[in-house]
């Protein structure tokens, strides 16, 4: 499962290139200014950029964890590989219109993105942490300090990126700086031991 995940999340960040365009030769006008103006893209890829790769870094942390896996599993983890595999189109969005008008309405798809993400991994570690579930799916108890640490980070996720989205609607640049600030805050390991493995 982590193999196929991976090959997920390696797909999905390397679609996110496509849309950095080479701008068209335009008679005399010169090449800097024409990349200059392509900003909205170079901000979506790189934030887009940098959440798919801390996607995929708390996946890893998350299967470090995981020592079995059963179908509810293999759903949970679904939804977070689809909402990997639907960055790519809020991002050509956002590099479309920011700046633009329907720059809000972009960056709420966006934040909406993230925020549907957020949640994906909710339920999925929640699942996969279940003191109820028999057998456990995890290699240790759901009490220890990594566990209860990864829990404790991911709890306001999907409220720091419903803001996301209720900020979008008033300022599409505010919202798309909150998203990549979470982005930053995710790929730190939690405080309690969650560390490299």
């Amino acid at each position: 499962m982590e193999a196929f995940s991976d090959g997920v999340f390696a797909i999905a960040i390397t679609l996110l290139i496509l849309e950095l365009k080479v701008p068209p030769l335009a008679g005399d006008a010169t090449l800097g200014p024409r990349l200059a103006r392509q900003w909205p893209s170079y901000v979506a890829f790189l934030t887009s950029f940098a959440t798919i790769g801390i996607m995929w870094m708390n996946h890893h942390r998350l299967f470090t964890l995981i020592r079995r896996v059963d179908h509810g599993l293999l759903v949970t983890n679904g939804l977070v590989l689809l909402g990997a595999t639907i960055v790519p189109f809020p991002t050509a969005l956002v590099a479309a219109y920011l700046g633009h008008p329907g720059q809000n309405l972009a960056a709420t798809v966006y934040s909406a993105t993230f925020l549907f993400i957020a949640l994906a991994y909710n339920i999925l570690f929640r699942y996969a942490s279940s003191e109820r579930r028999r057998p456990r799916l995890l290699r240790g108890d759901p009490t220890e300090p990594d566990v209860v640490a990864i829990r404790a980070q991911y709890r306001f996720g999907p409220v720091f990126y419903a803001v996301a989205v209720v900020l979008s609607l008033k300022s599409a640049v505010s919202a798309i700086a909150v998203n990549l600030a979470l982005a930053l805050f995710f790929a730190l390991p939690p405080r309690g031991g969650a560390g490299e493995s």
